[in-house]
C-alpha cells in the first residue's frame, strides 16, 4: 500500500530566481537568507514544517492551460494579517484582486514577479458569520 506523507516541495520556474526570493522575502515575509546565495543553483526555502519551495532558472515563458499548476494558495491566521499584506501589495503598487468573501474563508489574489498566481487565504471565525 502505498501512503504519501505530504508534498515535499513545490518547484516554480521563474526568469529571475533572486528577484523571485526577494518578493517572497519582502511582500510575504517569508525568512530567506539570501547573502550566500549561488545564483546557479534553484533557491529552497521552507513554509511552516512541512512545505518547501524551490525557485528555479527558466528562460521560456509558460502558458497556462491544461498540465500546469493554476496557483498556489498559503494560509494565514487572522483577518488582520491580510488586511496588512493589502496594505503592502498597495505601497508596492503590486496588482491583487480581493480580499474575496468566500462561503468559509476571505481570500487575496496577486502575482509573483514571473507571473505565479498566489493566493493568500484567512479562514472564517465566528465572528464573521455575524
Amino acid at each position: 500500500m502505498l501512503y504519501l506523507q505530504g508534498v515535499h516541495h513545490i518547484g516554480l520556474n521563474c526568469r529571475n530566481p533572486l528577484k523571485t526570493a526577494e518578493f517572497f522575502k519582502e511582500i510575504l515575509e517569508v525568512p530567506l537568507p539570501l547573502d550566500d546565495v549561488d545564483e546557479s543553483q534553484p533557491i529552497y526555502f521552507t513554509l511552516g514544517s512541512h512545505v518547501r519551495i524551490g525557485l528555479h532558472q527558466h528562460d521560456m515563458d509558460g502558458q497556462n492551460g491544461v498540465g500546469q499548476v493554476d496557483h498556489i494558495a498559503f494560509s494565514v491566521a487572522t483577518r488582520a494579517e491580510l488586511d496588512y499584506l493589502v496594505d503592502k501589495l498597495e505601497v508596492q503598487n503590486i496588482p491583487y484582486r480581493g480580499p474575496i468573501e468566500r462561503p468559509k474563508s476571505y481570500n487575496l489574489y496577486f502575482e509573483s514577479p514571473d507571473g505565479h498566481h498566489l493566493e493568500v487565504r484567512v479562514e472564517k471565525d465566528e465572528q464573521d458569520e455575524i
